[in-house]
């Protein structure tokens, strides 16, 4: 009735109706409210306000405040929706496929899940603003709080192409080469989620979705796709690794691109060795060797789910297995110390036989470790008594053998898969490639260059018969072809002595080394690429005679190159290779006896049994004689 009459009063004044006006709250509240153009010149708090104890004001751009501050809301929201979705997503695993999964079934499955998640979001959103309102008044200083890094990839992710620079790939053809991947490449090395959709894949990570594309080209039937993923993965690689912070995907990147490498023609250019350290470093930033405690290393909250600890444990476990094999392969020391205390268990429950698989793979990169850092040859040099050193070394050989007879059980009562027997064949002969290290005057050296002679031959054979079953050979990892390499080169250092011919099978050893040329020829995925040019090179020094033009034995057993651990004999020939090719470059100042020219190695290579198949290039040729230098 109060308002009536003061409208009434005000209309009388001034003869025509006031134009009435609506506080601020009562806009909001969508109310009536009493306060006027007139009274508010004499009355600035209405009926309501000052009933309810509220602030009561007129603001002339309220609508298009409350509009920023719903817009600003609805941001929030949304995002927090989408961090809702990749959890559930991780959580359930769900992938649809495009053959049983129409977009009105997609758009459906994403509405629901929106719709589960809202309320917790809203709850989630209210809680975060209710703990920023309740700060201590006075504080200077606030800690700073990042943003959430997790991916704002929705569930369902439909099909489509995928474009990087000039490179763009249908939704059929990145199928089939995801296909191809986890088919091929991924049991190698079984670190990976195979359920996920190769979408959801690069909705998390470009970088790895386009690593794994670039792996899965290495066989393509076209032959430009991996020349052009090469340029444009590797220049995707440096961007990511300069943005700060780093995702568990940034290494997944690395262990698959130092697994299988680009094809380059020198290891001067290869970077695996180096990338392989930054994966470990990027893997110790973000907590993965104590997955139990991310926490401690972001300020962002990090709660794990039971699949994302698996996810985080087999990661670590990749990091651990592809560091300590590269290093191994390059003859070069361990990127990291092996920290066998933070790796998860061998053993345990409900772990798949992929699970199991990766686990023994640690298991025997932990024994080839533990050979590395017992033999390597500093560790006799620090003052001892060189018949000490001596004795010392072979009770380390008694033992560490012992130790891998333990493995060699265990792995059997597992029920390994053949790759799984050919690392452990790998571990055997790098524990026994550090006999070639040996003074030929100790004790029982004879009888172990034959037991290194037979253990090389096995894992030719091994890998051989491996890949007549299930075509290994063209999806080959690069640590597998660096000891296959080491493999083809004692068997040759040692079969071309002469020393042993009379215990060991000649014929036979020669028909393996045929073989093996051949494997690695097959190992080849570029031209004059690395595996093929160390396929010459066997080929090159197998075809050379037993003794040189002075009298001398081509083959020593005397290694000149001694610190390479246990691929030395793999860097000792390569040396013994260019040296002969820059022999027979060099002016001839000591007679014709002692200059070695190309025509004097132009053999007849059907008499080594090799074939008319083999072609060596010569220096006139473009051969680069800084192959492993």
């Amino acid at each position: 009735m109060a308002d009536q009459q003061s409208g009434s009063h005000a209309l009388e004044a001034s003869g025509k109706p006031s134009r009435r006006r609506a506080c601020n709250e009562c806009k909001q509240q969508k109310l009536r409210c009493s306060l006027t153009a007139a009274d508010s010149q004499h009355s600035n708090v209405c009926s309501r306000c000052q009933r309810l104890e509220l602030e009561c004001k007129i603001e002339s751009n309220f609508r298009r405040t409350r509009k920023r501050r719903r817009s600003h809301d609805l941001e929030i929201e949304v995002k927090e929706l989408r961090r809702q979705l990749v959890a559930y997503e991780t959580n359930t695993a769900i992938r649809v496929s495009p053959s049983s999964a129409s977009p009105s079934n997609s758009a459906h499955s994403l509405h629901a899940n929106l719709q589960a998640t809202g309320v917790s979001a809203r709850r989630a959103s209210g809680s975060f603003s209710g703990r920023v309102g309740n700060r201590a008044p006075g504080l200077t200083t606030q800690p700073v709080i990042d943003l959430d890094q997790a991916p704002t990839a929705p569930l369902v992710v439909p099909p489509q192409a995928r474009s990087l620079d000039d490179l763009e790939l249908s939704a059929l053809e990145i199928e089939e080469l995801f296909a191809t991947f986890f088919e091929h490449y991924h049991p190698f090395l079984p670190f990976l989620r195979p359920e996920r959709s190769p979408h959801a894949y690069y909705e998390l990570s470009e970088l790895l979705f386009w690593s794994i594309i670039s792996v899965a080209s290495h066989r393509s039937q076209k032959p430009i796709l991996l020349p052009r993923l090469a340029s444009s993965v590797t220049d995707l690689l440096w961007s990511t690794l300069r943005s700060i912070p780093y995702t568990l995907q940034s290494v997944q990147s690395l262990i698959i691109l130092c697994t299988w490498p680009f094809p380059t023609h020198s290891s001067t250019a290869d970077p695996t060795y180096t990338l392989a350290g930054t994966m470990l470093q990027l893997a110790f930033q973000m907590g993965l060797h104590c997955a139990s405690s991310a926490q401690e290393f972001t300020k962002v909250p990090v709660l794990l789910s039971s699949d994302d600890h698996g996810e985080w444990g087999a990661t670590w476990q990749a990091c651990n297995i592809v560091a300590h094999s590269v290093s191994i392969g390059c003859g070069l020391p361990a990127i990291a110390p092996l920290q066998e205390c933070s790796l998860p268990s061998v053993h345990g429950a409900g772990a798949t036989s992929r699970d199991l698989s990766l686990r023994l793979h640690l298991r025997i990169e932990q024994y080839r470790h533990r050979v590395s850092v017992a033999l390597t040859p500093s560790s006799f040099h620090s003052g001892r008594e060189p018949q000490f050193a001596e004795q010392e070394r072979l009770s380390l050989y008694r033992l560490l053998q012992s130790v891998n007879g333990d493995l060699d059980r265990e792995v059997s009562l597992a029920s390994p898969s053949s790759i799984t027997r050919i690392y452990l064949s790998a571990a055997l002969l790098h524990l026994h490639s550090f006999y070639l290290l040996d003074d030929p005057s100790l004790s029982g050296y004879t009888d172990r260059i034959v037991t290194l002679y037979h253990t090389a031959y096995s894992f030719i054979s091994r890998c051989i018969e491996a890949d007549k079953r299930d075509g290994l050979f063209q999806h080959w990892p690069f640590f597998c072809y660096q000891a296959f390499v080491a493999a083809s080169l004692t068997t040759l250092k040692i079969l071309m002595s002469g020393r042993f011919d009379s215990t060991i099978d000649v014929s036979a050893g020669k028909s393996l080394l045929n073989s093996a040329i051949l494997a690695l020829r097959k190992m080849s995925i570029a031209n004059n690429d690395l595996p093929a040019r160390l396929g010459d090179v066997v080929g090159f020094l197998y075809s050379l005679p037993r003794y040189g033009p002075s009298g001398q034995p081509t083959h020593s057993l005397s290694l000149r190159v001694r610190n390479r651990s246990s691929m030395s004999i793999v860097y000792d020939s390569l040396w013994q290779w260019r040296r002969y090719f820059q022999m027979s470059q060099e002016v001839d100042t000591s007679g014709p006896d002692t200059v070695f020219t190309s025509e004097q190695f132009n053999l007849d290579l059907d008499q080594f049994g090799l074939g008319d198949g083999f072609t060596f290039d010569w220096p006139d040729g473009g051969l680069d004689l800084a192959l492993y230098n």
